[in-house]
């Protein structure tokens, strides 16, 4: 079986234009309310998303699922206590 689409370079993010830069990154100068916040949202989508994919999964698989999911709960818990222990800013 041939291939239609060619594998992409390996070094595509080495270039001129990418060096001493990251794909991703934390930027500095962020608030401890505004980040904790992302953090919230964040954990709140890998909750939603682990629902969406649990309802199709049985026996061990689920259970894996279910306690990665309940670890998420209890992170989010703890950053949204955070956040209402903070003031506005």
């Amino acid at each position: 079986m041939s291939k239609i689409v060619p594998d992409p370079p390996l070094n595509s993010l080495n270039t001129a234009a990418h060096a001493c830069t990251s794909l991703f990154g934390i930027n500095s100068g962020i608030g401890a309310r505004d980040a904790l916040t992302q953090v919230s949202l964040l954990l709140k989508g890998a909750e939603l998303n682990a629902d969406d994919i649990g309802s199709h999964l049985s026996g061990f698989e689920a259970e894996q699922l279910w306690r990665i999911t309940h670890s998420v709960e209890l992170a989010r818990g703890v950053v949204d206590a955070l956040l209402a222990d903070q003031p506005p800013a």
